[in-house]
C-alpha cells in the first residue's frame, strides 16, 4: 500500500536527478581549478583594487554612486560581491572561485523551474514530458563548455552573478501568468530582480524586451471581453525602466572603451559575424578559445551569413509569436535578445569580438531550441543525440578548465589554433618581451595576418630591442630613432580599425607601449635632453598629455637643448598643457614659444584657445588672426 506512493514520488523526483548528474560534472571539472592563480583581469578587479578594498561598510552605499573596479564600469552588485570576498577571505584565488561555483548552482534550479513553465505554456500537450524536457535543458545548459570562462574565470563573475538574477526575473515574470491576467507581487518581484541584474551587469538588458513579450502573449491569451489594457502597464514598465537603466550606465561609463561609430557595409557584415560566431558557438562541442577570430577567419562571410540566417529566423520567430506559440520561435528571439548587447552595435575596443563569457546565459535558450527541435523525435533517437551532446559538451568543459591554469596557457593556445590571429599574437608578443625572448617576439610580430598591426607590433619589438641595448652601449640615438618611427606609425589609426574595434585596441596598446619605452628610455638618460624632447613631442602627438608634459618641462628647462628646438619645445609644451586641462599654465611657454628665434607661429592657435577660456576676447581674435595669417602662408597657391 506504501509503495504506490513512493514509486509515485521516485518518478517525479527522476528528473531532477538527471540535473544533479550534469551538475556533479560540471563541478568535479570547475574544481580543478581551485588553485589555480588569478588570471588577466583579476588583479584589477581584486588584488589591485585598493580603492574596493578600502571601502568601510558604512561606506557600501557608495557603490550605487561610482565605479569601483580597474576598468571603471559601472557594476555595483558584482562590486559588492568583490567586497565581501576580500574582507571575510582576503586575495585567495580559491575563495572567490567557490563563490563564482556556488553562484553557478543556484542558478541551475531557476533554469529548471524557468523552462518547466514555458514548456508548459508553449507545449500544453506535452505536460506529462515537461519535467524530463527542463531536466534535459538544465543538465545541457550545466554541462556547456562555454560556461567556463564565466565560472572559472575569477573575472566572470560579471556575468555568472547576473545570471542569477535573471533566471530569478524570468520564473518570476513566468509564474505570474494567471487566466484573467498577472500575479502583481510576481509581477512586481520580476521588475524587482530585473534591476538586481542591471546592477550586476548592464549588458543582459535584453532580457527586458524578453519579459515584455511574455507578458504581452500572456495578456493576448485572455478573452477579448475580459482583457485589461491597464495589464499592458507591466510590460512597458520593464521596457521603460530598462531604458532608464540603460541611460543611468551610459552616464556612469562615461563612454568606456567605446570607439567612433563607423556607418558602412563592414560593420552590417561584422554584426552579422559576430551573431554567426555566437550562434555556431551556442550549438556546437567544439574546442573552446579565449579569443576567436572573425575578420581574420577564412569562413567570415560564411559566418556572416549565418548569422543573418539566425537574424532573420529570430525576428521571424518573434512576430509568430503573436498569432501562434512556438517554443522554438521564442528560443530564437531570446537567443538573439540575449546576443544583441555583444554584436558591436555600439563599437568598444574589446580584445575579442566574441567570447565565451558573452554566451553565459545565451546559452540557456540555445540549448532549449536544441532540446524543443529533437524532443519531436522518437524517445530512443532522442535519448541517445541529447546523450551524446552531453558527452561532448562535458568533456569540452573538463578540457577547457584545465586550459585556465596560467594567461600564458590560454594565448599560446589561441596562438596555435589561429596562426595570424592578431589578438593573441599581440598578447604574446608581450608575454615575451617581458621575458626578454626578443627573437621569438619578432616570429610572433612577424606572423601577424593584418598588415597595418604586423607592421605595428614589428616596430614595437624593435623599439623595445633598441631600448633595450642603449642601456648596455650608452647610446641613446639608435633608440630614439626606432621610437620615433614606432610612435610615428601611430599616429593615425589604419582604415580597418574604424570597422575591426579589434585593430583599434591595438593601436590603444601600443600607444601605451610607446610611453612606457620612452619612460624607461628617459630612466636611462635621465639628463639627455634630446632623449627628453622627443619623448615629449611623440608621446604629445599620441595623446599622452601629462607624460609630454614631464619631459618637456625638463628639455625647455635645460640650456643644452638646441636653439633651432626651443621655439617647437615651448609650444609642444603649452599644447599639451592646454589638452590636459592646465590653460592658464600654457599661456607661459607658448609665448616663451614665439620669442625664440626661430620663433614657432603656431602657438598662436593654442593662444587663442588659452584667452577665450580665460574670457580675454581681445587677445583671443588678435591672435586668432596670427593664427589663420600663419595657415593661409603655408597653403600652396595653385
Amino acid at each position: 500500500m506504501n509503495l504506490l506512493p513512493s514509486l509515485a514520488r521516485m518518478r517525479k523526483l527522476a528528473p531532477l536527478a538527471l540535473v544533479l548528474l550534469g551538475a556533479m560534472v560540471a563541478v568535479a571539472a570547475y574544481l580543478q581549478a581551485l588553485h589555480f592563480p588569478f588570471i588577466s583581469d583579476d588583479t584589477g578587479y581584486t588584488t589591485e583594487n585598493y580603492k574596493l578594498a578600502g571601502l568601510h561598510l558604512t561606506e557600501l552605499w557608495r557603490l550605487l554612486a561610482e565605479p569601483y573596479n580597474c576598468c571603471f564600469e559601472f557594476l555595483p552588485l558584482r562590486d559588492l560581491s568583490f567586497w565581501l570576498d576580500i574582507k571575510l577571505f582576503g586575495l585567495t584565488p580559491s575563495a572567490l572561485r567557490v563563490h563564482n561555483i556556488i553562484l553557478y548552482l543556484l542558478c541551475l534550479p531557476l533554469v529548471y523551474a524557468t523552462t518547466l513553465g514555458l514548456w508548459r505554456y508553449f507545449r500544453p500537450a506535452d505536460n506529462a514530458g515537461a519535467p524530463w524536457a527542463a531536466a534535459a535543458v538544465t543538465a545541457l545548459f550545466a554541462l556547456h563548455p562555454a560556461l567556463v570562462e564565466s565560472v572559472v574565470w575569477i573575472s566572470g563573475r560579471k556575468y555568472i552573478l547576473p545570471n542569477l538574477f535573471a533566471m530569478l526575473a524570468l520564473w518570476l515574470a513566468v509564474s505570474a501568468r494567471r487566466e484573467q491576467g498577472l500575479s502583481m507581487p510576481h509581477a512586481g518581484a520580476a521588475l524587482l530582480a530585473f534591476v538586481a541584474m542591471m546592477l550586476a551587469k548592464s549588458s543582459y538588458v535584453g532580457l527586458a524586451p524578453i519579459i515584455a513579450l511574455l507578458w504581452l502573449m500572456f495578456w493576448l491569451d485572455i478573452p477579448v471581453p475580459d482583457r485589461r489594457r491597464s495589464m499592458l502597464l507591466w510590460p512597458l514598465a520593464v521596457l521603460l525602466l530598462a531604458v532608464v537603466l540603460v541611460g543611468i550606465f551610459i552616464a556612469f561609463n562615461n563612454g568606456y572603451d567605446r570607439v567612433p561609430f563607423y556607418f558602412g557595409v563592414e560593420a552590417v557584415t561584422r554584426t552579422s559575424a559576430v551573431l554567426g560566431w555566437l550562434f555556431r558557438l551556442a550549438v556546437s562541442p567544439e574546442n573552446r578559445h579565449f579569443f576567436y577570430p572573425v575578420f581574420e577567419n577564412k569562413y567570415f562571410f560564411v559566418m556572416a551569413a549565418l548569422g543573418a540566417a539566425v537574424l532573420f529566423a529570430a525576428v521571424a520567430g518573434g512576430l509568430m509569436l503573436l498569432r501562434k506559440r512556438s517554443l522554438e520561435g521564442f528560443a530564437l528571439a531570446a537567443f538573439l535578445l540575449f546576443c544583441l548587447p555583444y554584436m558591436e552595435l555600439i563599437p568598444h575596443g574589446s580584445p575579442s569580438l566574441v567570447s565565451d563569457r558573452y554566451l553565459a546565459l545565451a546559452a540557456w535558450p540555445a540549448v532549449l531550441l536544441i532540446v524543443a527541435l529533437v524532443w519531436r523525435l522518437n524517445t530512443v533517437p532522442r535519448t541517445m543525440l541529447l546523450l551524446v551532446i552531453a558527452l561532448l559538451w562535458g568533456i569540452q568543459t573538463v578540457q577547457r578548465t584545465r586550459d585556465w591554469h596560467s594567461y600564458e596557457a590560454l594565448i599560446d593556445l589561441d596562438v596555435r589554433a589561429f596562426p595570424g590571429y592578431s589578438m593573441p599574437a599581440m598578447y604574446k608578443t608581450d608575454i615575451q618581451l617581458s621575458q626578454g625572448l626578443l627573437r621569438e617576439a619578432g616570429e610572433t610580430a612577424s606572423g601577424i595576418m593584418i598588415p597595418e598591426a604586423r607592421d605595428s607590433m614589428v616596430k614595437l619589438v624593435e623599439a623595445h630591442q633598441a631600448v633595450t641595448d642603449s642601456a648596455s652601449s650608452g647610446n641613446a640615438q639608435n633608440a630614439m630613432d626606432a621610437l620615433l618611427d614606432f610612435g610615428l606609425g601611430l599616429e593615425q589609426l589604419p582604415g580597418q580599425a574604424r570597422w575591426n574595434t579589434s585593430l583599434s585596441l591595438i593601436w590603444r596598446v601600443n600607444r601605451n607601449y610607446l610611453e612606457f619605452e620612452w619612460r624607461k628610455l628617459a630612466g636611462h638618460f635621465p639628463d639627455d635632453v634630446m632623449v627628453r624632447y622627443n619623448a615629449g613631442s611623440s608621446l604629445l602627438s599620441v595623446g599622452k598629455y601629462e607624460e609630454a608634459i614631464v619631459h618637456l618641462q625638463s628639455a625647455t628647462g635645460s640650456q643644452r637643448l638646441p636653439e633651432s628646438l626651443r621655439g617647437t619645445a615651448f609650444k609642444n609644451l603649452g599644447f599639451a598643457l592646454l589638452n590636459s586641462g592646465h590653460a592658464a599654465e600654457a599661456e607661459a611657454p607658448l609665448r616663451a614659444a614665439l620669442e625664440q628665434s626661430p620663433p614657432d607661429l603656431s602657438a598662436y592657435c593654442a593662444l587663442s584657445a588659452v584667452y577665450k577660456q580665460a574670457d580675454r576676447l581681445g587677445e583671443a581674435a588678435s591672435a586668432e588672426t596670427e593664427c589663420r595669417g600663419r595657415e593661409s602662408k603655408e597653403i600652396p597657391v595653385p
